[in-house]
């Protein structure tokens, strides 16, 4: 899909924001075109070299640097009021410098905001009051524990502002109650979702989303193009490095949650050249892998000694299968449909046991998940958890190259390629050894 596409199918509130905005006469509002995502400040956004402060000082910084949209963490003192807080353990500790393992009364929490907190940290009703005094700010909610609660919460103590509340649901099955309760835009967070690409495609497409956001892992599996397809606008958080929001939007990826990166200080980035994509810490680690695999390819095909080849020992009936149905076997590439959550093959033994063997593995992967070869030796001819190597796969077409030692010789493998049910293909398998 071009941009062109994705940007007409982006979600109508930013035609009517940017009419809000000539409204008010802001020069600040979004530099980017009304079709495309503001990008939104995290926690607030970042104030000095403080970050996750979600304070009404990092709100003031971050208003007057060019954001509009505002993340803000939420949690339920002891008497059931909100706070700007992102828990109770390691964050307020962070913010009141000392340790506490129960939330404490609204009253206690404002009294050490006043006593022992370097920034005026939000309650709801605080960042209420904020939000009345500017008019353009779009609030993000970002509650860890009792979502559905905290929105009930907001929507009846202020329905004068829920059309400038976008709810971060973390299950679909809090879309239709977040529905219900008034707001009209939803974005999907899935850092608490446990399913995988497809299943975020298939639930993406029965609900009326604002935007789905995702940590930089499922951004780096280019879930972000997956989401292309259906024109599903999508974030990555929390990103602070120009370089790093330059290589997720390459894989898809349409804006970012950060602390710092506003608008302004992008383009002083750009218009300085001196950062590319080749400058990202992910860029480099891709290449970096990629290196490594051809070095290790090199070194695999160099060994003489083939101890096992999928094209030329396979056949179906020389291997035990668990959970695998339809397995075919056709010029060397072995395809079969696992069943369940626990596939194996579990190979005949090597023609020449080894103490230390190689293999090489090209495997297509229904999705991403961690892959496993699990080994048996002369001393220990029974597979167990401790004689294992796991490999993180990603959906579609993965290499590997697995260097397995034991001070036994090794007699036999069984591959376990991955977590998920699907359609798998082993398009090439050897083992190897000097």
């Amino acid at each position: 899909m071009s941009s062109t596409d994705k940007q007409i199918n982006a979600p109508a509130f930013f035609r009517a924001l940017a009419l809000f905005a000539a409204a008010f006469g802001s020069a600040h509002l979004y530099a980017q075109s009304v079709y495309e995502l503001p990008r939104i400040a995290h926690a607030g956004g970042q104030i000095g070299n403080a970050t996750y402060t979600n304070s009404i000082d990092a709100l003031n910084v971050n208003y007057d640097a060019g954001f509009r949209i505002f993340e803000m963490d939420f949690s339920f003192t002891s008497d059931q009021q909100l706070v700007c807080l992102h828990d109770w353990e390691e964050s307020f500790e962070r913010s009141f410098g000392r340790r506490r393992q129960a939330p404490v009364t609204l009253l206690e929490f404002e009294q050490l905001v006043r006593d022992r907190s370097e920034y005026n940290k939000c309650t709801l009703g605080s960042l209420m009051q904020w939000f009345s005094t500017h008019p353009q700010a779009i609030l993000v909610t970002d509650v860890k524990e009792r979502n559905l609660d905290a929105l009930a919460v907001i929507s009846s103590s202020y329905p004068q502002f829920i059309d400038r509340v976008i709810p971060q649901i973390y299950q679909p099955d809090e879309y239709s109650t977040t529905r219900d309760l008034g707001y009209k835009r939803i974005i999907w967070t899935l850092y608490l979702y446990p399913g995988s690409a497809s299943t975020v495609l298939r639930n993406a497409q029965t609900m009326d989303l604002w935007a789905i956001t995702m940590d930089t892992n499922r951004a780096d599996q280019r879930l972000g193009l997956d989401l292309d397809t259906i024109a599903m606008p999508s974030y990555v958080h929390t990103i602070n490095d120009f370089a790093d929001y330059l290589y997720f939007k390459s894989v898809g990826i349409d804006e970012i949650y950060t602390d710092n990166l506003s608008l302004s200080r992008e383009r002083t980035l750009q218009n300085q050249a001196k950062i590319k994509i080749t400058d990202s810490s992910y860029y480099k680690a891709r290449e970096n892998r990629s290196r490594e695999l051809a070095r290790k390819k090199v070194q695999f095909f160099d060994k003489s000694n083939l101890l096992y080849s999928l094209e030329d020992d396979f056949s179906p009936s020389s291997v035990s299968v668990n959970q695998i149905e339809e397995l075919i076997l056709s010029s060397g590439t072995a395809e079969f449909v696992a069943t369940g959550s626990d596939p194996f093959l579990n190979f005949p033994a090597l023609s020449e046991p080894a103490a230390e063997i190689e293999i090489y593995l090209q495997v297509n992967l229904p999705e991403a998940s961690q892959l496993e070869v699990f080994y048996a030796t002369r001393a220990q001819p029974d597979y167990s958890q401790s004689m294992k190597v796991a490999e993180n796969g990603s959906r579609g077409s993965n290499e590997f190259v697995i260097r397995i030692s034991n001070a036994s010789p090794i007699t036999r493998l069984r591959l376990d390629p991955g977590a998920v049910p699907g359609n798998y293909r082993i398009e090439r398998l050897e083992v190897r050894s000097n």
